[in-house]
């Protein structure tokens, strides 16, 4: 019986030196999926990312791609999966049509298929009218939309797409994430990692990876709902920034942040907190505020689980 999971990783690990870039993580990808690995820059993320696509051999651990074997069937895997790395991948010498041609060739697609998915990149991309242009002369958004073509051409099943959305635009974004959920619709699985906030929000699930750690694994709405024990308040004040350091003196107060114009609070309780920090607003002469409890922000979930490992970590030593 064939498997259900397009991707499954068991203890895998990844030293450099001393250095544990990825410390015996095990999760699976479920076919068709839309899954998130969200951490911050230097986490993890692109190192696993290059070990599940055959390109870095893991220093122990194991795992299979679309059923093969990440350390005895890296090429199979190469040959079956689509790559874009945050660099886009794109020969900036080169017009749009060399690009799609080159691609072609390394995926070795069929002659009679050339033309048909060469049109379709171009079109996908909305590069009708700059097919001859060099590269190096598009915009953020097309190169990004040209990237995606160039890694996808060969229609693979599993799709690796390593921070795709850093350095472009907010709508190129936006409508970078209409073609990857056209994806997924389609029975394509999507394996995307991000350091946006607002972009794991289009994920069916999330994996938050921190140190090298899978700290929180399950959907957007299970993160916020029941992974965070704890609950947030929002506080708009006047200079909200004037009022983090003395707020987090109050010892109800785990942890707190600028979030826009407001403050979002970390609390135990929130039904206990808020008259306290009234009091404590009150007593120090702030006017014109309003605190409420509100459902976290992946944000806020975040934080909160890396201000938890880290104080687990000094506890162990």
């Amino acid at each position: 019986m064939k498997s259900e999971k397009a991707v499954e990783v068991i203890n895998l690990e990844k030293k450099f030196g001393k250095f544990t870039a990825v410390n015996r993580i095990s999760f699976a990808v479920n076919k068709g999926e839309i899954f998130g690995f969200l951490g911050p820059n230097g986490a993890g993320k692109s190192t696993t990312i290059r070990m599940l696509c055959g390109i870095l051999s893991p220093t122990s651990g194991d795992g299979h791609v679309g059923g093969n074997n990440i350390i005895k069937e890296q090429e199979a895997i190469k040959q079956n999966i689509g790559y874009m790395s945050q660099k886009f991948s794109l020969y900036d010498d080169l017009t749009v049509e060399e690009n799609i041609n080159f691609y072609s060739g390394i995926y070795r697609i069929s002659d009679q298929k050339k033309a048909e998915r060469k049109e379709w990149v171009i079109k996908m991309a909305g590069l009708e009218d700059l097919r001859s242009s060099r590269t190096a002369i598009l915009a953020g958004g097309w190169k990004q939309r040209l990237a995606l073509g160039c890694a996808i051409i060969h229609e693979p099943k599993i799709v690796f797409l390593d921070e795709p959305t850093s350095g472009v635009d907010p709508i190129s974004r936006r409508d970078f994430w209409i073609l990857i959920k056209e994806m997924a619709k389609n029975g394509v699985t999507v394996f995307v990692t991000t350091h946006y906030m607002d972009e794991a929000e289009n994920c069916n699930r999330i994996a938050l990876i921190y140190k090298g750690n899978i700290i929180a694994l399950g959907s957007p709405h299970e993160l916020k709902t029941e992974i965070m024990r704890e609950e947030v308040l929002e506080i708009i004040i006047d200079t909200p920034e004037d009022w983090i350091e003395r707020l987090m003196k109050l010892e109800v107060v785990k942890e707190i942040a600028l979030f826009g114009n407001a403050l979002h609070a970390v609390v135990e309780n929130a039904e206990l907190s808020i008259p306290l920090i009234k009091d404590f607003l009150t007593n120090e002469k702030a006017s014109n505020y309003k605190i409420e409890k509100i459902e976290p922000s992946l944000e806020d979930v975040f934080v909160s689980l890396i201000e938890s490992y880290d104080k687990n970590e000094e506890k162990i030593k």
